[in-house]
């Protein structure tokens, strides 16, 4: 579906919702009924692809709420005569929490990284529960699991040929115009972030945050290691039975490994900020700053010159006579 052809009538709440919401559950069954009728009387065969992390449930309760969700979505499609698969990718469990870190850093948060896994059970992201929730509503029969991992998806396109896979889309197969747009800030652009988080407002948090995104995002392929080695070993150690028991029933491997085991990698431990850190990344932003308000200055000096007699004048002789006056 396009972007402006959602199932649902509004994607960002529904990954709070702890019961069945009837209202919302009728206002976007009615939508998709639409969009259905709409699109199918041009292909009946038309195939709908629905897309949003929302329909994951609440990442920061660990998901636990992800059976809910499933129950909403199941009776927002019911009886509308769709054979439904749930396309599912997980993401190993030490990667996904310190990248749910990162994100909690740049939603204001200002926990260090032990203080943020403490908030956890232990073997909270169990994605065994989580694909059994989702199981127990649409049948495990169509849930599809694959995993995002580099190891599965080497190239920037990789997923999408993989969804083309999926799909049986030629269109997504050869597509090759992936363009990634998160620009996450670097690990000691981050750690000012998380320090000053507490003491600016929403806005001042949104500017500091661009300001970085100019001046110090994190380079391609760089990795933040919040976990040290034994550390994330430990992690990981919680989730070898549940991740193998999905290797199993959902991808019928032979090998009990889910995802690799590359728990050293290429990251290095984060040593923490230095005084000359903290001297670039704000030099840095104060140069960036005043780039932006000469940018602002010269567009309002623009604005200004263009409105007057003179030279509205001088642009409708130039476009009478077609060449400079």
């Amino acid at each position: 579906m396009s972007k402006g052809d959602k199932m649902v009538i509004d994607d960002e709440i529904i990954r709070g919702f702890r019961s069945l919401e009837w209202d919302y559950i009728n206002a976007s069954r009615s939508k998709l009924k639409s969009i259905i009728e709409s699109k199918r009387k041009n292909n009946r065969a038309m195939r709908f692809i629905a897309s949003a992390e929302e329909f994951s449930g609440d990442p920061f309760t660990a998901f636990d709420n992800a059976g809910e969700v499933a129950r909403n979505l199941f009776e927002i499609t019911r009886d509308l005569d769709l054979d439904i698969k749930i396309i599912v990718y997980l993401r190993r469990q030490d990667d996904f929490i310190e990248s749910m870190y990162t994100q909690s850093i740049h939603l204001g948060g200002t926990k260090t990284f032990e203080e943020f896994l403490s908030g956890y059970e232990k073997k909270a992201f169990d994605w065994y529960t989580f694909l059994s929730l989702y199981a127990e509503v649409f049948g495990k029969e169509n849930i599809i699991v694959r995993r995002y991992h580099k190891s599965f998806l080497p190239s920037n396109d990789s997923l999408i040929h993989q969804m083309g896979e999926i799909l049986e889309s030629e269109t997504l197969r050869s597509f090759t115009s992936t363009n990634p747009r998160n620009r996450g800030l670097s690990r000691d652009a981050l750690e000012i972030t998380r320090i000053t988080n507490s003491h600016l407002n929403q806005a001042d948090q949104y500017l500091l945050r661009s300001i970085f995104q100019e001046t110090n995002s994190k380079q391609p392929f760089e990795s933040y290691a919040y976990f040290g080695a034994n550390e994330r070993m430990d992690f990981m150690s919680d989730y070898e039975e549940s991740n193998a028991r999905i290797a199993s029933e959902f991808l019928n491997l032979k090998t009990e490994r889910l995802f690799p085991d590359d728990y050293s990698g290429e990251q290095q431990n984060y040593q923490g900020l230095s005084v000359e850190a903290v001297a670039l990344n704000l030099s840095k932003g104060l140069v960036s700053l005043n780039k932006r308000l000469v940018r602002i200055e010269e567009d309002l000096r623009y604005e200004i010159i263009s409105n007057t007699p003179m030279y509205k004048f001088k642009a409708w002789i130039k476009k009478l006579i077609g060449r400079e006056f």
